[in-house]
């Protein structure tokens, strides 16, 4: 990462002087900020107990509320984000999307965190185990050798030639976004759910939609993907631009989180930059950044209700042309009625019979996993012995069919993809109420882990998290004296990694992201680095 185009030298040794004298400027704001956040989290742990003094409110609020805190406190020590980034946030993430962050919004939105939940604590107990056992194995992997020397190895044998630590240039990585752009808009706005397996250039589009967050990262790529005093020139029009497009490919999509992801990318990179030092927090910056939390509540209420007016016009996504459903959404949201009788079905629905609503907001639902957990952890303890039997038989069929489809049909020819497109949380509801299959509900590879495999599910989690700490920080450069560089890809795919490096749909999806999806990922950023180096957006 020497300059645009420069190869990452782990013998590179930055100034300890001026490392230093930046650690020092941002290292008070960072403990207030801390200690802020903890003061936050025990201000809802009590107002919990307030809105519902109900046991079992009280005990999932003290629970999310002090593993929060201990997680928290563990991942956000500076020294710990330098030396091990990517497996730090996956482990922070872990426990905000699937606890804490639900603690904190139905704290705000003054509701219990029990909310609309069917087994709030068992669902608690098994994440407060599962959270705890996280930080635990973190620990072991920090302290040990071997697991430090296979980083090592996958970062020198296998990445380094691929050039995956060279930093790409402003134009990489804008025809990273834009093919990505592309990619994302063909294989799920016209195409939605069509019958794609088997087919190969469809599956390298639907590969390339996770690069339309590249562009995003040119503002923060000086603090984090190149050496220190790196610049780089900001098109701030072309970047705003290129927001709009991202968001009409959003509403082409009917997807809440294309746009949101986007958001979310930077705003952790962001922070992962002033909490190692990268950017300075001078006076006036911070001033800047009171400024943009102070007004954030509008950019937030206006994205809210536009995800509301998606989630009105999802039902007829298969039916209407990518355009006609941006047109009837953008209608939508300027109907108010519309969107106050979504909201006021919603709550009336929240009383009845089973739905998956949870958080007011649609798009910071979009960021909270209790209910998903939640739901398919009562699902799971409703099986009978026979239906856990099918539960790890669909489990094993699913597992098989990572295989690609030619090895799939010479090993496996009674396996069809296509009568197995349904997801874990379709499967579980259907063993329990005979619904139909295909309606690709939310499963949870936590509930699908202990159904399939009972108690040893957490040795499997052990393998699978050292598996994804190993991986992550390989994508990370760390310099002789300890501080960290990042990969372009790293930051591409961060909030995958905040958001389901430790859980995911199925323990099959799991597995499946390990071999499968995480290297075809590698292999096609480099394929699109090589390609893009030297061509012109002319």
């Amino acid at each position: 990462m020497m300059g645009s185009g420069g190869l990452a030298s782990g013998d590179m040794v930055f100034g300890r002087r001026s490392v230093q004298g930046q650690r020092r400027r941002n290292s008070r704001y960072v403990a207030q900020v801390r200690w802020g956040v903890v003061i936050v989290i025990l201000f809802c742990t009590a107002i919990q107990l307030a809105i519902s003094p109900e046991l079992a409110n009280m005990f999932c609020a003290v629970s999310a509320g002090l593993i929060g805190i201990l997680v928290f406190s563990y991942c956000t020590k500076p020294r710990r984000i330098e030396r091990f980034t990517i497996s730090t946030l996956v482990v922070l993430g872990f426990q905000v999307h699937s606890s804490l962050a639900a603690l904190i919004v139905q704290t705000f939105a003054w509701k219990p965190i029990t909310f609309n939940l069917e087994t709030p604590v068992s669902t608690f107990s098994v994440l407060a185990l599962l959270q705890l056992w996280a930080v635990a194995l973190h620990w072991f992997y920090a302290q040990s050798r071997v697991m430090q020397a296979a980083t090592m190895a996958i970062r020198q044998r296998i990445l380094a030639p691929l050039g995956l630590y060279r930093s790409p240039t402003n134009r990489q990585l804008w025809w990273m976004g834009l093919l990505g752009s592309f990619g994302s808009w063909y294989a799920h706005a016209d195409r939605w759910g069509e019958d794609n397996f088997g087919d190969i250039a469809f599956k390298l589009l639907a590969g390339m939609s996770q690069f339309s967050v590249a562009p995003f990262l040119i503002p923060v790529a000086a603090y984090l993907i190149d050496p220190p005093n790196g610049k780089r020139t900001v098109n701030w029009f072309a970047l705003t631009a290129y927001c709009a497009l991202t968001l009409y490919i959003a509403l082409a999509r009917n997807s809440r989180g294309v746009f949101a992801v986007n958001l979310l990318t930077v705003l952790i990179c962001l922070a992962v930059a002033v909490v190692i030092g990268r950017f300075i927090l001078t006076r006036r910056r911070v001033i800047w950044l009171a400024v943009a939390v102070l007004l954030s509540p509008v950019p937030t209420g206006i994205l809210s209700d536009l995800a509301t007016a998606m989630v009105i016009a999802r039902d007829d996504r298969s039916d209407i042309s990518s355009q006609d459903l941006v047109l009837s959404t953008i209608g939508t949201y300027f109907d108010g009625d519309a969107l106050q009788s979504r909201r006021e079905t919603d709550r009336i629905l929240a009383e009845g019979s089973y739905n998956e609503i949870y958080i007011d907001n649609p798009l910071l639902a979009r960021f909270v996993a209790t209910k998903y957990i939640d739901h398919n952890v009562a699902l799971g303890l409703s099986l009978s012995q026979a239906g856990e039997e099918l539960a790890r038989e669909n489990a094993l069929n699913q597992l098989l069919l990572l295989l690609p489809t030619p090895v799939l049909n010479f090993f496996a020819p009674g396996l069809d993809k296509s009568d197995n497109a349904f997801s874990s949380g379709d499967y579980y509801n259907f063993l329990v109420t005979g619904d139909e299959l295909g309606s690709y509900r939310t499963g949870s590879s936590i509930a699908d882990g202990f159904v399939v495999l009972g108690a040893f599910y957490v040795v499997v989690f052990a393998i699978f998290t050292f598996a994804t700490f190993i991986v992550g920080d390989a994508l990370t450069i760390r310099m002789r004296d300890g501080h960290v560089l990042l990969s372009a890809l790293a930051c591409i795919c961060v909030v995958r990694f905040f958001m389901n490096g430790l859980m995911d749909e199925s323990v099959a999806v799991q597995a499946g992201n390990l071999v499968r999806a995480l290297p075809q990922t590698v292999l096609l950023y480099a394929l699109m680095f090589w390609l893009t180096r030297g061509v012109k957006l002319r």
